[in-house]
């Protein structure tokens, strides 16, 4: 084997190259190729890195030869895999844009049977489903579960709720404006981050059977005051006992104006009715559909479960509605503002003023 020279320049890149190589057998070569050019011996080198001479002296020969083209593998020797660039595209086009029953198969997803047969029927190529399998995970897809997403919302129907609501907001005189949401509290509790030994997961204590209670809240927009009710089911009766509670607050208003989203508790023949009996006093705006992001209440409930809520470990719902409510009554007002939907309008929303009720 001739002996390797190489020039200073050329051996501080090939350092920084082998540095950045992220195949060992890559690295392994470089090494080599450094040590040999230091002058050590095949033996020595072989010695160091715990690899054969037989290796060494192939790779020494090589860089003679090819160069800078001995730290990439060789091509493998042995039959062509069946799996082939084409078979991949075809592959990644069934399991990104088809579904089998578009092919005549009976399933809603593709498995590593049904690719196998495809890739039968359209290039005669019979493989195995643990082949294909194999080669899924090497191509770098994972079998997960798919995260369901709803339906786009009707962008001109947002804007003009979203405009609506602007509109209600500049007109205001002796008027309320309110955001309203719900949540929902558990007594088995919500499970998240905290900090523990590693290697040691902490205990969360569960009730077994769990039970619930549903918060009913409004936020005041000019004031910052968030105010709510307790019930034990998300229904027109707890949505209604709200509406009493802000008519009995706010007498003061001749008007009161609610943004709502699109729950059938909003809208019943219940609801309507009460509306009917305050005889115009309260008036209810939809906000656009799927769009909680539009109210700022949903930002209150992420707080509340955020503090309260996740990992409580409270003994019953009393203990947990108490902390909830400290933690709403600590919290007030609420220094909230209007999301970057109502932004994108064009039209910056109007800026809240206190007001002291008397």
């Amino acid at each position: 084997m001739r002996s390797i020279a190489l020039p200073q320049s050329e051996r501080k890149d090939l350092i920084r190259a082998m540095k950045r190589e992220t195949k060992p057998s890559g690295r392994l070569r470089m090494h080599i190729v450094l040590l040999l050019a230091d002058g050590y011996s095949p033996p020595e080198i072989a010695a160091v890195l715990y690899c054969s001479r037989t290796t060494v002296y192939a790779v020494g020969q090589r860089f003679c030869q090819a160069g800078a083209r001995t730290f990439a593998d060789q091509q493998r020797r042995g039959p062509r895999p069946k799996l082939d660039e084409a078979a991949q595209q075809q592959i990644e086009t069934l399991l990104e844009e088809g579904k089998p029953w578009v092919y005549g198969g009976l399933r809603s997803r593709w498995s590593c049977q049904l690719l196998a047969l495809q890739l039968l029927a359209e290039r005669g190529v019979a493989v195995s489903r643990q082949t294909v399998g194999r080669a899924l995970h090497r191509w770098g897809f994972r079998w997960r579960r798919p995260r369901p997403v709803p339906p786009p919302p009707d962008p001109r129907q947002k804007r003009r709720r979203l405009l609506q609501i602007l509109k209600i907001l500049r007109e205001l005189v002796r008027a309320g404006f309110f955001f309203q949401d719900e949540t929902r509290l558990d007594l088995n509790p919500r499970v998240g981050f905290a900090w523990m030994r590693r290697g040691q997961q902490q205990h969360l204590p569960t009730p077994g059977t769990n039970r619930k209670l549903w918060v009913s809240g409004a936020l005041n927009w000019l004031n910052g005051r968030f105010h709510w009710v307790v019930g034990p089911q998300k229904n027109s009766e707890l949505f209604v006992k709200l509406l009493a509670e802000l008519r009995r607050i706010y007498r003061c208003y001749r008007q009161l104006h609610l943004v709502v989203d699109n729950d059938g508790s909003h809208i019943s023949g219940q609801v309507h009715q009460y509306l009917e009996e305050s005889e115009g006093r309260i008036e209810l705006h939809p906000l656009p559909a799927r769009s909680p992001q539009t109210n700022p209440v949903e930002l209150i409930w992420w707080g509340l479960h955020e503090a309260i809520t996740r990992n409580h470990g409270c003994k019953d719902l009393e203990q947990l509605l108490a902390w909830a409510e400290r933690y709403l009554e600590e919290k007030q007002p609420f220094a909230l503002h209007l999301g970057k939907d109502y932004q994108k309008l064009g039209r910056s929303p109007p800026k809240r003023t206190r007001v002291h009720l008397s």
